[in-house]
């Protein structure tokens, strides 16, 4: 009978039945995949064990990933743990270019093959959970051990139900897929916002936020296989009397999440349903009952229970995802969900709010990478008005985010914005951005930064657009993403499909008053001024602030001004009315147009200075073009790091 508790050496030992590593009896955090690999060793001590069958006994053999990383990473880790320096071994010995050896003498009894390393069977009674993943065919899912379920926080059902859809779907591909087939199509997926079924309305924040936290886990699990909606775009459906058949095509997505939160009398009920969209068949439905507190990080543990107990080994970017993110306090967590719910608002006054909250998290929780990197976002907002006041920040709190964990998302692409727009920082901001898409591709704001802040300015327009089309897969109803990708194709010269776009942008989000900015400095490029004045007016009108005062007398000087003289009357008007916020007319544009090269080289170098949000663009701007020649010009675009652009494309 082998053992359940193997020795190795004087202070460690591994408890199979636990599936737990221990030193002196303290429990030691080791994720699945170094665990298994670490079984298999054991299993196979003094035996040299071939990376192809650590493949196969940990991934299988249809698997379409980096294993090779996979595996160097899970070996780091169990070094790490056992404190077993790989120069002189005393559990792990490498042998090059072959595999891994096992050489700690342990008992005799080894342990169970590492394939049922999850003893199902200690569960005398389980209930069965059945998922549909074909005709007339189900996978049984038998639940946790009551005593750890007992344990858990309500709000580990968002990591376990992130894992389970993304493994029920991944499965369905596999089964129907033939050994020669072509690998398929990414599966989309769109999580529609959780219903708040609190008697407190107050507790709108809490559903809202449950829903970002699993677009955020399913979008980190198999971003290859699985691409999910952003939350901006599936936002849209709250409260909606739409069918599943309706959001399916207008999102393109093939399946639907639906589901609601209710919080009362100290426990929160998880209520979920995935949704099969072309036939509207329910493929999964399962409550989650949690009472608040606990730690939060048990989110990982009870996801890779479930996938191990449904035996869909995910892909790497779940096993070595980040948990450190998640605070140890709840009430830092809870303060965290609030600023993100006023955030998503997109308003001033909601942005200020959302500030305030993440402050009050990380006072809660110094350690808290999350709320830095939710801090970070929200100076990047106040940015745009203010960038030398709020740029800094927003560094030192994405910054300090990714001294607390490396891996997020949110803070990279955070630092390489800042790196971009306010350093001119270009090798820097490369570094950040492709970082932010490499930890979490299904990250819409990743791409959409990458392709703004870097690839634009630089004159890789092509590349931007590439880029910019991903950000609105995942995001396809974002008013500022549909409007920057008709802007991408304007500073690429690009004009008709700027137009295409732009319209299109309008058509989705007809109150969004920047599209019409950008609109107008399409149609004034190509003398088209009657237009432009329409849609500057409509962006006016739009904006919901001081602009909507004068903006009918504006428009009647500036067609009067066109009227008496042409072009130049119109941007002699422009020029005069005083006031112009950001995503107008600059002077710098307006100055050029005028023909007055050194006003308009005086604001650009003010531009510079003062580190004005658009004036990485200038290298790409069609109103540039007159001052391309002068060494002033030439100089101030060296200074910013970048190249001259000749003939921008």
């Amino acid at each position: 009978m082998p053992t359940d508790v193997v020795k190795l050496g004087n202070d460690l030992e591994l408890d199979r039945v636990a599936y737990e590593l221990r030193r002196s009896g303290r429990a030691l955090k080791l994720e699945r995949i170094p665990m298994e690999i670490l079984l298999l060793l054991i299993e196979r001590k003094g035996q040299l064990v071939s990376r192809e069958d650590i493949i196969e006994k940990i991934w299988g053999k249809d698997v379409f990933l980096d294993t090779d990383h996979s595996i160097n990473s899970a070996i780091r880790k169990i070094r790490q743990v056992l404190k077993d320096d790989p120069e002189k071994p005393t559990f792990i010995q490498t042998v090059t270019g072959k595999g891994y050896r096992f050489i700690c003498p342990v008992p005799v009894h080894a342990p169970a093959p590492v394939n049922q390393a999850m003893d199902l069977e200690r569960d005398p009674e389980p209930v069965k959970l059945i998922t549909q993943v074909e005709a007339n065919e189900a996978v049984f899912v038998p639940p946790l051990p009551a005593r750890q379920f007992r344990t858990l926080r309500w709000i580990a059902a968002v990591a376990a139900l992130a894992v389970f859809l993304a493994a029920g779907i991944y499965l369905l591909r596999v089964r129907t897929r033939s050994p020669s087939a072509v690998p398929p199509h990414r599966a989309m997926l769109a999580v529609l916002p959780f219903a708040n079924l609190s008697s407190d309305p107050e507790q709108e924040y809490f559903s809202d936020g449950l829903t970002e936290e699993t677009i955020t886990d399913l979008g980190e699990i198999n971003p290859d296989q699985l691409g999910v909606i952003a939350r901006t775009s599936s936002a849209s459906y709250k409260r909606t009397t739409k069918t599943v058949a309706q959001i399916g095509r207008e999102l393109g997505v093939d399946y639907v999440l639906e589901g609601s939160v209710r919080r009362e009398g100290g426990v929160a009920r998880v209520s979920a349903q995935l949704i099969q969209v072309k036939d509207q068949v329910h493929l999964w439905a399962h409550n989650y009952d949690r009472e608040p507190g606990g730690d939060l990080a048990l989110q990982d543990e009870l996801g890779r229970a479930i996938a191990q107990q449904v035996q869909v080994q995910l892909t790497p970017s779940y096993g070595s995802r980040s948990v450190n993110k998640y605070a140890p306090n709840p009430e830092a967590y809870e303060l965290y969900l609030k600023g993100r719910f006023c955030m998503n608002k997109r308003t001033i006054p909601e942005i200020e709010k959302g500030t305030g909250y993440f402050q009050e998290s990380i006072q809660k929780d110094p350690g808290f990478a999350l709320a830095y990197a939710g801090l970070a976002d929200s100076y990047l907002a106040h940015a745009i008005t203010s960038p030398a006041d709020f740029d800094p920040k927003a560094k030192a709190a994405a910054s300090r985010a990714l001294e607390l964990d490396d891996g997020l998302a949110e803070a990279h692409a955070a630092l390489g914005a800042v790196k971009a727009d306010f350093e001119y920082d270009w090798p820097g901001a490369e570094r950040e951005l492709k970082r932010a898409i490499e930890l979490n591709p299904n990250y819409a704001d990743g791409h959409f930064r990458y392709a703004w802040s870097y690839l634009t300015p630089l004159g890789k327009s092509n590349q931007a657009i590439i880029e910019m089309k991903k950000a609105l897969e995942l995001d396809p109803f974002s008013r500022m993403d549909n409007t920057v990708l008709g802007c991408v194709y304007f500073y690429g010269r690009k004009n008709e499909q700027a137009l295409q776009q732009f319209e299109n942008a309008i058509q989705l989000n007809p109150d969004f008053f920047v599209t019409y900015y950008h609109l107008a400095w399409l149609y004034a490029d190509q003398g088209r001024y009657q237009d432009a004045i329409s849609a500057l007016t409509k962006g006016r009108l739009a904006a919901g602030d001081q602009r909507v005062k004068d903006a009918l007398s504006q428009e009647v000087a500036l067609r009067k001004a066109f009227a008496a003289g042409g072009g130049k009357g119109f941007w002699q008007q422009i020029q005069s009315q005083e006031g112009s916020a950001v995503g107008e007319f600059g002077n710098a544009q307006v100055y050029a147009r005028l023909g007055d090269e050194e006003k308009a080289l005086k604001e650009l170098e003010r531009n510079y200075e003062e580190r004005f949000p658009l004036a990485t663009l200038v290298n790409v701007d069609p109103a540039s073009d007159s001052l391309r020649s002068d060494p002033r010009f030439k100089e101030l675009i060296r200074r910013m790091g970048m190249t001259l652009q000749l003939n921008p494309q």
